[in-house]
C-alpha cells in the first residue's frame, strides 16, 4: 500500500526536480519586452496565425484581413533568450513558433515564422510581410514600425 508521507515526499521532490529537467516550469528570470509584427500582404485573403508555444499549447490570434497588421507583444528571458507570451494576466509559456497561413487553406499554406532574431537579441522587434506572389510566403524585416 502506497503511504500518504511518501507521496508527499514524491510530490515535493517532483516539484524540485522538473525546472531542472525542462518540465512544466513557468519562465521567471529578468525579461525585456520584444514585438512581432505580421503584415498582411495579399490582395485579398485573410491570414490566420497561431502561436505554439511550450507543452503542445497553441495560441490562435485573431485573423489579420488583407492589407491590415496584427502585433504580437512577447517578452525575452535575458538569460538564454527564451520568448514568453502571456495572455490577459495569465500563465507565461515560452514560445516555440509562430505560424502563419492563408485562412481559408492555413494548413497547405502554412508558413513557420523565423523568430530567432528576436530570440538571439538583435532585434527588439521584427516584422514579418505574408505576400501571395504564388504561394504564401512570410519574410522578415528588421524593426516593427
Amino acid at each position: 500500500m502506497f503511504n500518504k508521507a511518501i507521496f508527499k515526499i514524491f510530490l515535493v521532490c517532483a516539484f524540485a526536480v522538473a525546472p531542472r529537467l525542462g518540465l512544466a516550469s513557468e519562465p521567471t528570470g529578468a525579461s525585456a519586452p520584444v514585438h512581432l509584427k505580421i503584415v498582411n500582404g495579399t490582395a485579398t485573403q485573410p491570414i490566420a496565425c497561431q502561436i505554439v508555444l511550450a507543452h503542445f499549447v497553441t495560441q490562435d490570434i485573431a485573423q489579420i484581413p488583407a492589407g491590415k497588421s496584427a502585433v504580437i507583444s512577447l517578452r525575452r528571458d535575458l538569460d538564454d533568450g527564451t520568448l514568453i507570451y502571456q495572455r490577459d494576466g495569465g500563465r507565461r509559456m515560452a514560445v516555440e513558433n509562430v505560424l502563419c497561413g492563408i485562412a481559408n487553406n492555413w494548413r497547405a499554406t502554412r508558413n513557420d515564422l523565423n523568430i530567432s532574431p528576436l530570440r538571439e537579441g538583435r532585434h527588439a522587434a521584427l516584422k514579418f510581410i505574408c505576400e501571395t506572389p504564388k504561394a504564401l510566403s512570410c519574410n522578415s524585416r528588421k524593426g516593427a514600425e
